[in-house]
């Protein structure tokens, strides 16, 4: 009888060592399953991008014609953005890149709207001095804006975001609309 006691202590014994009780193993768990995903939900840096211009060879071969709003931001008249009633598009590092229109944004001129999103980046746009019921009178001068060989002339701002919302572009400049 001895003996088994002795065996029976030995075996608590051997079973109180380093190994931790199936609460303590979950709560642990439980840490490194939080710190993976909090380091999972680490955004990448921002990366700055500058739409490239629109050539007429990527409107020919996109069929980018018709009644549309092009924006050129800065002091290039190279069209950077062409907004349409259902899409938008930008070259972005060399690619045409193509935008829905969120029917649910304000309208601007040509049936064109105020928010387009993509796959990896949404578009805003804003026409200073617009508004959806005097798309063709500068609100801020009572004028009507200056119509132009080939479209209505304004100033144009383009917005530029990524998948987490933040701006990897912003430019104003020349928002010709034509139909």
């Amino acid at each position: 009888m001895h003996n088994r006691i002795v065996l029976v202590s030995l075996l608590m014994v051997a079973g109180c060592g380093d190994e931790p009780s199936s609460g303590e193993r979950a709560a642990s768990d439980a840490r490194d399953i939080a710190m993976v995903e909090e380091a999972n939900e680490v955004m990448p840096p921002v990366k700055q991008i500058t739409p490239e211009p629109i050539l007429l060879p990527d409107i020919e071969r996109f069929d980018l014609l018709g009644e549309a709003c092009n924006y050129a931001p800065g002091t290039s008249l190279g069209t950077r953005v062409i907004a349409r009633e259902a899409d938008a598009f930008a070259k972005i590092e060399g690619d045409i890149v193509r935008f829905a229109a969120d029917p649910g944004s304000r309208e601007l001129p040509m049936h064109t709207r105020t928010l387009y999103n993509g796959r990896e980046y949404s578009l805003r746009l804003q026409i200073e001095g617009v508004t959806p019921q005097e798309r063709e009178v500068d609100a801020v001068s009572g004028a009507a804006a200056q119509p132009q060989a080939g479209g209505t002339n304004y100033e144009g701002t383009v917005q530029l975001r990524d998948q987490y919302g933040r701006l990897v572009y912003e430019g104003t400049g020349l928002a010709q609309c034509k139909g």
